[in-house]
């Protein structure tokens, strides 16, 4: 039983108790692991040669079903194919189980070649996977990236949305292409220019309408996140782009190099929206810096609103405090409690041979729209101002 005392939550016993401890052992959730080399060590990867954990969780969701069991879904790297979303479960944010594959690439179709960055809301009795589809591989300037769309009424079967909104291109589920004129995806193909990935939504209630977040490329070349509305999630209209997220020219802050936004992830803390993103063109994460900054960083703003001109109510407010993660997604425990899931993505993590399995930090709030982070601790002794981990709930629900 828990006993709701406002921020101390009292449980009568602590079997199933989370709190937040910066003398306490990381905890990492790991996928299922290949030997691909065959010689029996499953961490000797030498990425893209050998690539050992084809399930290393990278760009993921998470989101908890009625019987507070978690689901969390990823792109598998599949040797840089990502031809399909993977689905793990946990019970206890401790240990996860596979569940098997959620959606596979269509062949023939707009999203024939790969599935990447899926996003996961509920509205009604209905869950919504967001993620992007491409029509080649990563590496081919000339390949298309599309947000689609697939629904579930349990999170085990999905199937695609019965309809194609991207112009030109078959198969079902195509409910956005990121083409606006603040985009480079009408410029000629051949430089990357058709970008339109990562999509995060989140309900504005303000405004009675939904907000999907996506990495798009600017006309500048640069990375961007652009925006677009909808009411009824399956339609949606590009409203504008946030350049706070994007390299400008003089700088704001330690925002002065890099020339990407990907991976959005958007939350609200005391009235203001915090939109996290990655910035892997930043050399300040380089093994060769001193006290590096990561690669993920964020914006605030008072609104989840966007304009065409840049979004100025969106600022710049520098990165996160742990070097060498990216792709990150928040579990809203309580208004005091969020625990940041962190994909491990290089040497400055100091788990690297953990290449892309995900650490859990605890956030907490500094003020100044700052935060810092320490390590969750489960099954604490003390039962004073810690919650069950299964009364979270994910941002974008």
């Amino acid at each position: 039983m828990i006993i709701n005392t406002g921020c101390d939550d009292i449980r009568t016993d602590s079997a199933e108790t989370v709190c937040c401890d910066e003398n306490a052992a990381p905890v990492f959730l790991m996928s299922k692991t290949d030997d691909d080399d065959g010689d029996g060590n499953i961490l000797d990867e030498d990425f893209p040669t050998i690539n050992d954990e084809d399930d290393d969780i990278a760009d993921h969701t998470w989101i908890k079903d009625d019987s507070g069991l978690y689901h969390l879904f990823f792109h598998t790297e599949d040797h840089g194919g990502g031809t399909h979303i993977e689905h793990y479960t946990t019970a206890d944010l401790q240990h996860l189980d596979y569940a098997g594959p959620a959606l596979y690439n269509n062949p023939g179709g707009w999203d024939s070649h790969a599935l990447w960055s899926p996003h996961i809301i509920r509205s009604g009795s209905t869950y919504y996977m967001f993620y992007t589809g491409t029509d080649g591989p990563g590496d081919d300037p000339n390949t298309r990236q599309r947000i689609g769309l697939a629904t579930s009424s349990d999170l085990m079967n999905w199937t695609r949305y019965p309809a194609n909104n991207c112009p030109g291109t078959s198969g079902d589920g195509c409910i956005y292409e990121c083409d606006e004129s603040w985009t480079s995806w009408n410029e000629p193909p051949g430089s990357y220019n058709q970008q339109c990935r990562d999509p995060f939504v989140i309900r504005d209630p303000s405004n009675q309408r939904w907000v999907l977040f996506a990495t798009a490329k600017k006309l500048d070349q640069s990375g961007v996140i652009t925006v677009a509305y909808s009411t009824g999630l399956t339609d949606w209209t590009g409203a504008g782009f946030i350049d706070a997220a994007s390299l400008l020219p003089e700088g704001i802050g330690g925002q002065t190099t890099g020339g990407q936004a990907e991976n959005a992830h958007v939350m609200s803390h005391d009235g203001t929206y915090y939109l996290f993103f990655t910035d892997w063109y930043d050399p300040e994460d380089s093994v060769s810096a001193i006290d590096p900054r990561t690669i993920t960083q964020y914006a605030t703003s008072s609104t989840l609103a966007a304009d065409s001109s840049g979004s100025a109510d969106w600022i710049y407010r520098g990165y996160i405090p742990d070097p060498g993660v990216n792709a990150i997604e928040v579990l809203r425990i309580n208004d005091d409690l969020q625990i940041m899931s962190q994909s491990i993505s290089n040497e400055r993590s100091g788990y690297w041979k953990l290449r892309r399995q995900l650490r859990l930090k605890c956030m907490t709030w500094d003020g100044d729209f700052t935060f810092s982070t320490s390590n969750v601790k489960f099954h604490c002794g003390d039962t004073r101002r810690t919650v069950s981990p299964l009364s979270a709930e994910n941002y974008g629900r």
